[in-house]
């Protein structure tokens, strides 16, 4: 079993968690956190919008389009898309950690390793201030530490 494969599944459970817990904020998922970066679905459609863009440049799709201000439930539809295309590229993606791909909005390059590890970093960071604004609206979310994905999956 590798890292990747793991930080991958582990990453998917944790949207999960935050998915099932933003479907019941409604209105609350756009309270203003200017201190976050945001709002919770802000928040949620920049990670879902990183996720997609580095799985398609690591994939040698290309960057995908970017659309601003998504409802709710295409945010919801392309991160769960995104956690399936990353389970199911990590395998081929693994074979060319070294391999350098470009990252236009920084202009360079960086290897398919940094890459992965970006997207898994980066999530944790956004999944943190999502879950501020669940508690802040009210609402409640589960655990998201890798530790429990561990004792709860492995």
């Amino acid at each position: 079993m590798s890292q990747f494969k793991d930080l991958f599944e582990y990453n998917q459970w944790a949207n999960g968690i935050i998915l099932e817990a933003t479907d019941q904020l409604g209105a609350g998922l756009e309270t203003p956190m200017p201190e976050l970066g945001g709002s919770a679905l802000a928040l949620l459609d920049h990670l879902a919008l990183t996720e997609a863009a580095f799985l398609a440049l690591m994939t040698g799709q290309g960057r995908p389009p970017r659309e601003n201000d998504r409802p709710y439930d295409d945010v919801r539809k392309g991160l769960r898309a995104t956690d399936t295309g990353f389970i199911a590229a990590v395998p081929e993606l693994e074979t060319r950690l070294g391999e350098p791909f470009d990252v236009p909005w920084f202009g360079r390059q960086f290897t398919i390793e940094q890459g992965l590890l970006q997207v898994a970093t980066h999530s944790v960071q956004h999944r943190a201030g999502i879950a501020a604004g669940i508690a802040r609206a009210g609402g409640k979310i589960e655990e998201l530490d890798y530790i429990m994905w561990l004792y709860a999956k492995r």
